[in-house]
This record gives structure tokens, C-alpha cells and sequence, in this order.
């Protein structure tokens, strides 16, 4: 008989904890499946919806099936989306799909582990990219603990081209931006949020001060400002480092400095003059936290270490290993449930889940399957 520790229905009263036996489901018959074959069903007693041993993998509702640990590991590795659709011989929206759904495993993983980091510095600072065109491009701020490269969080704002354009590209500008709205503030909106993710994670009392890394952008002291973390009795020493000191391990913005050369290095659509580069901010995102996921507890702290030394950035911030082991398998095998996370200390990632981040330009919100939102 199997063993299910919770019912999969959001409204049900087993949705978070279940009775610890099997009296409150029975098997309902079964259906067949081409992919998964005979998928046996059961029924809750307490809501009396049905559900499936199909129901709790990341696989749900699939119509194909392909090797999810596979395309994870290869999806870190500057492979393109079309070039994995090449590669497992299914659609470019397919291996979209299969990333979507790596990308709310991999947001739920960092969700549970996040909480076991020691106290650290950290340094925040802004990653530029692009989306659909130069012309729109993005800054995406993330929170790193310096000690370890052990990446925090990130959030997502849209911006305005600046610089200097030829006077065919300010016609471009001109026509492109007419019908648009971008957010006032944005950027400002990313930093307040890496510092509403810090604050839940450190302290900064009197006994352990925050020590906050950044580069002498003004807005930042501003806002630093007028953030609770300011106020008493909060303790944070804020470290700005000129931009042009030489980026070696030396600099207290090394490990931004890292992060920005390894997403430049490892994710397609963020290499110099790419034209793998992002068509959708929320599809863009997606595959940027399985990246950063897999950065964290996935990849070795450092390649060149002996073969024994087998770190990740994760244990060197604290997190015990068999946690991320145990997080690792249930990647792959047990499927994250929207609302069973505490979303308390993650807004940015909800966003991210949820498709939210928005396209410039993209007037309909990003389609999202009905059972992500369970």
C-alpha cells in the first residue's frame, strides 16, 4: 500500500500534515498513461477529491518524458534552449515546460535549505543583462554571502537603455518606448528586496553586525537608509568598494565579481553579443534560479580542490550535508506544492514561480498551468 504523507488538494484539511497511516485515502480504480503506464488513483476521506501516485512527481501531467537530472546538469552548462531541444529531441517549448517545472523544485530546494546558513557577510550588486532586444535591458541584483559564493537571492527589474545612441537608435527608442511603462523605481525596488531577504536571515544585533558589501552607487546608501535594517537595534556596517579596484579574490566584491563571470560563462543567454539572449523575462528567470540552484548545491566550492574535497557552496555557508543530499533527491522525485511553502521569506522567488516578472512590451501575463498554482 503506498504511503502519501499529505493530500495534494490546497483546500483540504491534509493538505499541510496528514494523519501518519493510511485511513484517510483508499485506492480508486487506475488509468493508463503512454508515458507512465498503469497510474493508480486513490480518493482523500477527508475532501473527497481524487488523486494519483502521479500527483506528487515533477513529472505531472507530462505527455513525454525525459531525463529531468540530465537536463539540469546540461542546462548549466551554456547550452542553449534550442540546443537542448536538439539534444533530448522534443520542442524548444517542451524543454521550457521541463525547465519551468526543474526551476519550482529548485525554488522550493532553496526555500527549505536557505534557513540552515550561518550568519556571513554579504555583498549585493547588480548583474546587467538584456531581454528581446539591447534596447531593453535589465539589472538583476543578487545577494551573495561572500565567505562561501553561496547565492542568497535575486530580483528582476526592467530599465531604460542609457548612454550614447546614434540618431537612428534614439528614433528606435523613441518608437519602441512610446507605448510603454516602465516602473519607477524598479532598481531601487530590487536592492530594498535583497535587503528584506538579509534582514530575515541575519540578525544584525549588537553581538553579530551585518556587514554588507557593496559599490559606491548613491542610491544605495539611501536606501540603506530609510530600510528597518537602519534603525536600533540593528547593527550593520556598510562597506562601499570603489568599482575600480582590480577584480581579484582580494576585493571584498570578489564573490559578485564570480557570479557575474560564471553566468557570463555557464548561461547561454547571458554571454557577450549572445543572440541565445532571453525573448521572456519570466522564461529567462526560470532557468536563471535552476542555474544559481545548482551553483549552490550542486556544483564543487572549488573545482581544482583535491577529488575528497567535496564542498559545495552550500555546506561552506553552513547548510549539513545530508540535508542537501536529501534536497538533491527530492529535486527529482517529489513534487513541490505552491502552497505549502512559506512564502514569508521569499517574495522574490513566489514572483519567480508564479510567472509574475512581466515582458517589456508583452501585454498578456505568462501562461501558467493550472496545477502550478496548487
Amino acid at each position: 500500500m503506498h504511503h502519501f504523507s499529505f493530500c495534494p488538494h490546497a483546500r483540504c484539511a491534509f493538505h499541510i500534515t496528514a494523519p501518519d497511516t493510511t485511513s484517510w485515502f483508499s485506492r480508486f480504480g487506475s488509468y493508463h498513461t503512454k508515458t507512465f503506464g498503469t497510474v493508480q488513483r486513490f480518493i482523500c476521506h477527508a475532501c473527497h477529491h481524487t488523486f494519483s501516485t502521479q500527483s506528487f512527481s515533477p513529472s505531472y501531467y507530462l505527455k513525454a518524458s525525459i531525463n529531468l537530472p540530465a537536463l539540469f546538469s546540461l542546462h548549466a552548462s551554456s547550452i542553449s534552449g534550442r540546443a537542448l531541444s536538439r539534444f533530448f529531441l522534443i520542442s524548444p517549448s517542451a524543454i521550457q515546460n521541463r525547465i519551468d517545472r526543474l526551476a519550482r523544485q529548485a525554488i522550493s530546494l532553496h526555500c527549505a535549505l536557505r534557513p540552515f546558513i550561518t550568519p556571513s557577510p554579504f555583498c549585493i550588486d547588480g548583474f546587467v543583462s538584456f531581454d528581446r532586444s539591447q534596447f531593453f535591458p535589465n539589472e538583476i541584483t543578487i545577494s551573495i554571502a561572500s565567505p562561501s559564493r553561496f547565492v542568497l537571492d535575486l530580483s528582476h527589474a526592467s530599465r531604460k537603455r542609457s548612454g550614447s545612441l546614434s540618431p537612428s537608435q534614439k528614433t528606435i527608442i523613441r518608437h519602441r518606448y512610446a507605448s510603454l511603462h516602465f516602473p519607477k523605481g524598479a532598481i531601487d525596488r530590487t536592492f530594498s528586496e535583497q535587503l528584506d531577504v538579509i534582514a530575515r536571515f541575519h540578525p544584525a544585533s549588537p553581538s553579530s553586525p551585518l556587514v554588507l558589501f557593496t559599490d559606491e552607487k548613491p542610491s544605495y546608501l539611501r536606501l540603506l537608509a530609510h530600510h528597518p535594517l537602519s534603525l536600533p537595534p540593528h547593527v550593520v556596517h556598510h562597506i562601499r568598494i570603489p568599482a575600480s579596484l582590480p577584480r581579484t579574490s582580494a576585493n571584498p566584491l570578489f564573490p559578485s565579481n564570480y557570479i557575474d563571470r560564471e553566468l557570463r560563462k555557464d548561461q547561454a543567454n547571458h554571454r557577450r553579443e549572445t543572440i541565445c539572449f532571453s525573448r521572456n523575462v519570466a522564461n529567462g528567470l526560470t532557468r536563471l534560479i535552476c542555474y544559481l540552484v545548482h551553483h549552490n548545491y550542486w556544483k564543487r566550492y572549488l573545482i581544482k580542490a583535491r577529488p575528497s574535497d567535496t564542498r559545495t557552496h552550500g555546506t561552506c555557508a553552513g547548510i549539513p550535508p545530508d540535508e542537501q543530499r536529501r534536497g538533491i533527491l527530492s529535486l527529482f522525485s517529489q513534487r513541490a506544492f505552491l502552497s505549502r511553502e512559506d512564502w514569508l521569506f521569499s517574495p522574490t522567488l513566489r514572483r519567480i514561480w508564479l510567472k509574475q516578472d512581466p515582458t517589456p512590451g508583452k501585454q498578456k501575463p505568462d501562461y501558467l498551468p493550472r496545477f502550478a498554482w496548487a
